[in-house]
C-alpha cells in the first residue's frame, strides 16, 4: 500500500511539475532564511556558555558617578575583590592592547590582538594546551603565549617554538612559554598572543599601583570567577561597600557583575578589545522575519496545493467510490506534501550554505567558522518538516478529502462550494501584509541610516585619514612629521590630537566642578588639541581665542556650548574667564567653540573641554582627494622614514564614523534580503490564486471572448480580482509598519520624521508587483482558445 501511495504521489508530482516546483522553491527560500536564522541563534546563545566554570564566571562593569556604565574598572577593584570581597573564589584583569608591532627573527610584523593576562585567569576559562600550562606560563615577566595559527604563522614549520624570542613594540623582549589550540569562535576570549601581567607593569610602569581607583584604562576588563554557592547579590554589595570606602579616591558610584555569557548581548559604549556584542532586540527581529517568512511560505503552500487538489476532483471522487477512506485520502495528501518539503529541506540548506558567509559578514561575526552542520541542525530541520507538512497539508485535504463522491464526479471546478475562498483571499491578505510591513520598516531604517551618514556633524570630516602615533615620542619628531606631508600638494593639512572630534576611540572624559553645575559636578568629554585642531576641522569660536603654542604652560581652556550653557549661561559667550576645576587643577575658560556631534547621532550633544596639551595619541591627515593614491603613498613614506619600527595603519574617518551605526546597518541589510524573498515569496502565492481563478473562470473567459471581449478586457477583469485584496493589505500593514518605526526610532535623539511618501511608494510597489505577477496567468487565459473551454456545452 506504501509503495503505491508513494509512486502515486511522484506520478502526481510529476505531472504536475509548474506547482511542484513553485511550492518547493517558496519553501526552500524560507526554509534556507530560517536555517540561517536558527544557526546564527544557536551560535550567539551559546557565547561562552561552554565553558565549566560558565555558571560562576562573571564580569565587572562599572558605573560612574553620573551612572555611565563601561566595561574598564580600576586595578583596586579587582585586588578587593580578591582580598575582600567573600565568595570569590578567582577574580583576574586583561588588558586588551590596540594592535602592535613585534619582532620575530630580524621581521617586523603586525599583531592585531595582544593581550596582558593575569595567570588566575587562564583557570577561570577553559582553553585547550598543547604545550606549557595555565599554572607557569604567564607567571613571570617576558612570558607570552601564543595560539596555533599564531604560532604557525610566525614560525617555520617544524620548528621548535617555546623559547623563541619575540620583540613586543621594539622594547619588551619575550620568550614563548605556552602554545594553545585556537579558540572556538564562540567565545569573547579569542587570543591569539597573551602576555603576562607582569611584562605590563615592566612595560607601563605607571599601572603598578594595585591600589588605584581614580578610574579604569579604557584596555581593562576584569572577570571573577565565584565559589559554588555564592550569592552574586552579596559579592557585589560587598564590592560596593569597599569601593564606598575609597571617598574621592574613587571615579566610581558602583560596580556590577554580568554573567559572562549573558554579557554577549550587552553591548557596551566603550571600547571592548575581545569580541563583539550583539543587542537581543536584534536576535528577537531575525526570530520574528524567520517565522513570517515561514509563515508566508505556508499560506502560499496552501493556496498552490488548494488550487491543485482541487483541478483533482474526479480522481479523488474515483478513490472514495472505490472504497478509499478519508483518512487514507488525508494520508496520501500528506505524503504529496512530505515529499515536497524533503525537496524544500534540501534545495533550502543549500541555500543556506551559500547565504551563511554573506549573513556572517553583515553580522561581522564568525558564525560561518563554527560547526554548523550537526546533529542539532538535522534535528531542527525534521521539526521543520514535520511543522510544515502538517501546517501546509492538512487544510487541503481535510477540505477535498470532506467532498461527497457525487459531488466530486459531477461538478465542474466552478460549482464546487466556494466557502473556501474567502479563506485563501484572506491568505493572500496576510501574505502581503505581512510583506509589506517587512517593505515599509526596510525603507525606513534605511532611510534613518543615511541619515546618520549623511548628516551634518559640525565638523569638517571630509578626505580625512588619522594614524595612532608611537606613544613618548617627542614634540619635534612629529613637528618633523607633520613638516614632511605639508611638502606635498596631495596633503592639504595636518594636525594632531587625543582623539579625532567624533569616532568610536573617543572615550576621555573628565569630572569637572564648577557652582552653576547640577550637583556642582559634572563629566564633560576632554579632548587635547593642537593649535590648529578647530581650524582643521572648522570648528568655530563663538567667543574668545585659540591656543596657542604658550598656553601649553598655563591653565586656560576652551569648552563648547552645551557645556556653557549647563554651567548656567544662556548666552554661552559669558562664560568667558569663569574658573573652573578638574582633580585639584584650576582653569580658565579662554574660548567658547561652537557645539558638534562628537558621538554617535543615537545620542544628543555633550559638553567639551578642550586642553591644549602634547599627549597627542592620533594624527589627522587631509588629503587632496584627487590625489588619494598618492596622498597614502607619501603618509607611508614619511612613517616608514620617522617611525621605521612602528607598523603604519592609516583609517579614514569617514569609516570609522559610520562604525557607529552597526547594529542598525545589519538589521536594515537583513531587512533587504528578507524583504526581497517575503515579496518573491508572496508573488508565488499570487501566481497561485490567479492560477486558481483563471481555472475556475474558464468558461466565463470563453464566453466573454465569443460575446467580443478584448484582451486588455480580461487582463482588467482579472488584476480587478486581486488589486482589492492588495489595498487590504496596505490598510492593515501601513498602520502596523508605522506604530513599529515610531516606536523604534524613539530610542535615537536624532531620528527622522516619517514622511508619508514611503507608504504611497511601498503600496504602488506591491499593486505594479501583483500586477505584474498576475499578467503573466491572465494572458495565457486571455489568448486561450474559447472553444476548448465551451465545447461541452
Amino acid at each position: 500500500m506504501l509503495r503505491n501511495n508513494i509512486i502515486s504521489t511522484l506520478r502526481t508530482l510529476k505531472r504536475n511539475r509548474t506547482y511542484t516546483l513553485i511550492n518547493m522553491l517558496g519553501l526552500s527560500l524560507s526554509i534556507g532564511v530560517a536555517i540561517v536564522i536558527f544557526m546564527i541563534l544557536r551560535f550567539e546563545g551559546s557565547f561562552d556558555s561552554w565553558h565549566k566554570n560558565a555558571p560562576r564566571l562573571y564580569q565587572v562593569l562599572a558605573y560612574d558617578k553620573f551612572d555611565g556604565i563601561n566595561s574598564h574598572i580600576p586595578q583596586g577593584a579587582i585586588k578587593a575583590l580578591k582580598e575582600k570581597v567573600p565568595g570569590v573564589e578567582k577574580a583576574a584583569t586583561v588588558y586588551g592592547y590596540t594592535p602592535a608591532v613585534i619582532n620575530v627573527n630580524g621581521e617586523n610584523l603586525k599583531q592585531e590582538r595582544t593581550f596582558f593576562v593575569q595567570p588566575d585567569f587562564l583557570r577561570m576559562i577553559d582553553m585547550q594546551w598543547i604545550q606549557g600550562s595555565p599554572e607557569t606560563s604567564l607567571s613571570q615577566p617576558g612570558q607570552v603565549v601564543l595560539d596555533q595559527p599564531t604560532a604557525q604563522r610566525l614560525f617555520k614549520p617544524g620548528e621548535q617554538v617555546i623559547g623563541k624570542s619575540i620583540l613586543y613594540d621594539n622594547t619588551l623582549p619575550l620568550t614563548v612559554s605556552g602554545i594553545v589550540k585556537e579558540m572556538p569562535a564562540n567565545t569573547q576570549f579569542r587570543m591569539p598572543m597573551m602576555l603576562s601581567y607582569a611584562s605590563l607593569l615592566q612595560y607601563m610602569n605607571w599601572y603598578k599601583d594595585e591600589d588605584y581607583w581614580s578610574g579604569g584604562d579604557s584596555y581593562f576588563q576584569g572577570f571573577v570567577l565565584l565559589k559554588p554557592g555564592a550569592s552574586v547579590a552579596a559579592a557585589e554589595a560587598s564590592l560596593n561597600q569597599v569601593a564606598a570606602q575609597q571617598g574621592n579616591r574613587s571615579n566610581y558610584s558602583r560596580f556590577s557583575l554580568t554573567n559572562l555569557a549573558q554579557q554577549h548581548f550587552n553591548p557596551l559604549p566603550d571600547i571592548d578589545f575581545f569580541n563583539y556584542a550583539i543587542p537581543r532586540w536584534l536576535l528577537y527581529t531575525l526570530t520574528s522575519i524567520g517565522i513570517f517568512l515561514l509563515l508566508i511560505a505556508c499560506i502560499n503552500f496552501i493556496n498552490m496545493a488548494t488550487v491543485q487538489a482541487m483541478q483533482r476532483n474526479k480522481a479523488t471522487g474515483i478513490r472514495k467510490i472505490l472504497g478509499s477512506s478519508r483518512i487514507q485520502l488525508i494520508g496520501q495528501f500528506l505524503l504529496e506534501t512530505a515529499f515536497i518539503v524533503t525537496g524544500a529541506i534540501v534545495a533550502g540548506a543549500l541555500f543556506a550554505y551559500f547565504l551563511l558567509p554573506y549573513t556572517g559578514k553583515l553580522l561581522h561575526t564568525q558564525v560561518a567558522e563554527a560547526h554548523n552542520w550537526n546533529a542539532g541542525t538535522i534535528l531542527f530541520l525534521a521539526a521543520i518538516g514535520v511543522l510544515l507538512t502538517f501546517l501546509s497539508g492538512l487544510y487541503p485535504a481535510f477540505m477535498l478529502s470532506g467532498f461527497k463522491p457525487i459531488q466530486l464526479l459531477r461538478a465542474r471546478f466552478f460549482s464546487i462550494p466556494t466557502k473556501g475562498f474567502s479563506l485563501r483571499r484572506l491568505l493572500v491578505v496576510t501574505q502581503f501584509s505581512i510583506a509589506l510591513v517587512l517593505v515599509i520598516c526596510t525603507i525606513i531604517g534605511v532611510k534613518q541610516i543615511n541619515y546618520f551618514y549623511h548628516t551634518e556633524l559640525g565638523f569638517d570630516k571630509a578626505a580625512v585619514i588619522t594614524v595612532n602615533m608611537p606613544d613618548g615620542r617627542s614634540s619635534a619628531i612629529r613637528e618633523r612629521f607633520r613638516h614632511g606631508l605639508q611638502q606635498s600638494p596631495a596633503i592639504s593639512d595636518v594636525t594632531f590630537g587625543l582623539t579625532t572630534p567624533s569616532g568610536t576611540n573617543n572615550w576621555w572624559w573628565a569630572n569637572v566642578r564648577y557652582h552653576g553645575l547640577k550637583d556642582g559636578e559634572q563629566q564633560w568629554r576632554q579632548q587635547f588639541i593642537d593649535t590648529n585642531y578647530l581650524s582643521f576641522f572648522k570648528i568655530s569660536l563663538l567667543a574668545g581665542r585659540g591656543f596657542n603654542a604658550s598656553d601649553s604652560t598655563n591653565a586656560t581652556v576652551l569648552i563648547n556650548e552645551q557645556a556653557a550653557h549647563d554651567m548656567g549661561f544662556a548666552d554661552a559667550a559669558k562664560a568667558l574667564g569663569q574658573q573652573i576645576y578638574m582633580g585639584k587643577e584650576q582653569y580658565t575658560i579662554g574660548g567658547i567653540a561652537k557645539d558638534y556631534q562628537s558621538q554617535s547621532l543615537k545620542s544628543g550633544k555633550t559638553p567639551h573641554v578642550f586642553i591644549y596639551n602634547r599627549r597627542f595619541q592620533t594624527a589627522c591627515i587631509r588629503i587632496n582627494h584627487l590625489q588619494q593614491e598618492a596622498a597614502l603613498q607619501l603618509v607611508a613614506k614619511e612613517w616608514k622614514a620617522i617611525f621605521p619600527e612602528y607598523y603604519f595603519e592609516y583609517r579614514f574617518l569617514d569609516d570609522d564614523l559610520r562604525s557607529f551605526y552597526g547594529d542598525e546597518s545589519k538589521l536594515a541589510s537583513f531587512l533587504s534580503l528578507f524583504s526581497i524573498i517575503g515579496i518573491l515569496i508572496g508573488c508565488l502565492g499570487v501566481y497561485g490564486l490567479v492560477t486558481f481563478v483563471c481555472v475556475r473562470k474558464t468558461k466565463e473567459i470563453g464566453i466573454r471572448k465569443v460575446l467580443g471581449a478584448g484582451f486588455l478586457d480580461i487582463m482588467a477583469m482579472l488584476n480587478v480580482e486581486f488589486i482589492w485584496l492588495i489595498v487590504i493589505s496596505f490598510v492593515i500593514a501601513a498602520p502596523i509598519a508605522g506604530y513599529t518605526m515610531h516606536h523604534f526610532l524613539q530610542d535615537y535623539s536624532n531620528r527622522i520624521a516619517i514622511p508619508w511618501w514611503i507608504f504611497l511608494l511601498s503600496g504602488l510597489g506591491a499593486l505594479l508587483i501583483t500586477m505584474i505577477t498576475i499578467s503573466f496567468q491572465a494572458i495565457r487565459a486571455a489568448k486561450a482558445n474559447p472553444v476548448k473551454s465551451l465545447r461541452s456545452e
